[in-house]
């Protein structure tokens, strides 16, 4: 079964829009990747997802600030409607959001981007271990696992999915500091109690880019065209902070509470 991952991802794979995107941005070097880069320390990413059936796909861009901040750029696609927005997670506390409409809000989050995310990155970790440094021309992916559980955490939703799964495709260097890649995922649903289980299929292309990136969003844009929330809906930060402040005001005030 798919655990959490499975209702938090799967019923959006059903009945709400998915898919992603996440592109890089502007590249500030342009050196050989050390072999101490990992799949997992992306500056940016440009995701697509094709999800089975019904024609369900999603586009994400995901870029990561040097002080932590994440910014995600969505489209997710569903026959008949498209729905756009952006997410900003300020301090892993704050979250941001705007170009969404208000109707379509409950379609745009942090965490299916973020636990898809996670997934390419699993893939491409067990595509080639040693990691991005080691692609250094085109390469075919061939990857069966009959024992190891893919495990995903967002911080708020976590799941995963069970073996057997496997995972057929290709990654390519694109420059020095980029790697595209285009998989095939097939996996088992797991289907309820007394139901027999179900193989599933997605397909993820993407480029991850490991060198340092512009964060494209400028420290002293004003947020007050953005709609604030909060992680914890406890968070004592709520009491101090709205949303007539800077971006680089509300890190300040964030990492002052």
């Amino acid at each position: 079964m798919i655990d959490s991952l499975r209702r938090s991802l799967w019923t959006m794979v059903l009945g709400v829009p998915i898919s992603i995107m996440i592109s890089g941005t502007g590249q500030v070097m342009a050196e050989p990747l050390s072999a101490k880069v990992q799949w997992k320390d992306p500056s940016s990413v440009r995701l697509e997802v094709d999800f089975p059936g019904n024609g369900y796909h999603a586009s994400w861009q995901l870029f990561r600030c040097e002080c932590g901040d994440l910014l995600i750029r969505s489209e997710l696609n569903v026959p008949g409607e498209v729905v756009h927005g952006d997410i900003l997670l300020v301090e892993n506390r704050a979250v941001l959001m705007k170009g969404h409409e208000e109707s379509s809000a409950d379609q745009i989050s942090f965490d299916a981007p973020a636990l898809m995310m996670q997934l390419a990155l699993r893939l491409l970790e067990r595509a080639e271990p040693v990691g991005p440094s080691a692609i250094e021309k085109h390469r075919e992916v061939d990857v069966v696992d009959d024992v190891n559980y893919i495990s995903l955490d967002s911080g708020e939703a976590a799941g995963g999915f069970p073996a057997p799964w496997s995972v057929k495709g290709s990654i390519t260097p694109i420059t020095d500091s980029q790697r595209q890649f285009d998989f095939t995922f097939t996996f088992n649903t797991g289907g309820a109690a007394g139901t027999k289980e179900q193989e599933g299929q997605m397909r993820l292309v993407g480029v991850a880019e490991y060198a340092a990136s512009v964060f494209p969003l400028d420290a002293n844009l004003l947020l007050s065209d953005w709609d604030l929330s909060w992680r914890d809906k406890n968070d004592v930060a709520s009491l101090v902070v709205d949303q007539e402040v800077t971006l680089a005001e509300l890190r300040r005030l964030l990492k002052a509470q």
